[in-house]
């Protein structure tokens, strides 16, 4: 969801833009409960997917740019702990694109598998109507049987019409689930963006792939992704200074 026009405000004028001059102005502080900690770090990734279909929602807490900078100045600036909880909720955001990301893979394969080794048009057809005609031709049979007291023959042969109603019926699940998927139909090759998890026509028009590229979306899980690296350079080089330090 996009912001709301006071939190806007409240980003471009600060929280006490309505303070008369003569009034005391209530001092807000990086540490209180109600500024966005994440909005202290770098950024709130609830601001990146707004009206798109990966939207976060809406962040209730106060971004103010003022707060941020004093923030970075301060002596506790890293050690309060903001960083490592913004990490572990980028990572938590990257964790269901990757697997969005394997879920894509998984599908064109299986679609790339189903193109190669089936012929859905005219062969499962005659294959089902061949099967068809096959459980019509023993169902009179089991009959026969039946009313001639041969139960062990009936039972046989019914148990021989059940399996063939099974492979008929995977190969009519088969089809549906082709007929279902419209990317099964597809004539063009496709492809998984491995930073956002979209599916892309290969070979596409450069002005749709720059449209894909420039997207809200794909620029947001960018910015996560090259973020994530970052500050887990940081916090290595953190790591092995305090170990040459304390060794």
């Amino acid at each position: 969801m996009a912001l709301t026009p006071a939190q806007l405000l409240d980003e471009l004028m600060g929280p006490n833009r309505n303070a008369l001059p003569n009034e005391a102005k209530s001092e807000l502080h990086w540490s209180d409960d109600n500024v966005c900690k994440r909005f202290l770090c770098g950024f709130c990734p609830s601001q990146l997917f707004t009206n798109t279909r990966s939207d976060l929602g809406p962040c209730e807490k106060i971004h103010d740019e003022n707060l941020r900078q004093l923030y970075k100045k301060s002596k506790r600036n890293g050690k309060m702990q903001y960083e490592e909880d913004f990490l572990r909720y980028l990572q938590s955001i990257m964790a269901d694109v990757e697997r969005r990301i394997r879920r894509g893979h998984q599908r064109l394969s299986l679609n790339a598998k189903t193109k190669e080794n089936k012929d859905i048009s005219q062969e499962d057809e005659e294959k089902v109507m061949e099967i068809s005609r096959d459980i019509n031709a023993l169902i009179p049979q089991v009959e026969e049987l039946g009313s001639e007291g041969r139960v062990d023959e009936a039972q046989a042969l019914t148990e021989q019409i059940d399996k063939l109603k099974e492979q008929r019926e995977r190969i009519q699940a088969v089809v549906i689930s082709i007929i279902k998927d419209p990317m099964s139909n597809q004539d063009k090759q496709m492809e998984v963006c491995e930073t956002c998890g979209a599916f892309l026509i290969v070979g596409d028009a450069q002005s749709r792939v720059d449209d894909h590229l420039m997207g809200k979306q794909h620029m947001g899980y960018a910015k996560i992704k090259l973020t994530i690296e970052e500050l887990l350079v940081i916090f290595v080089h953190h790591f092995l200074f305090m170990c040459m330090y304390y060794w």
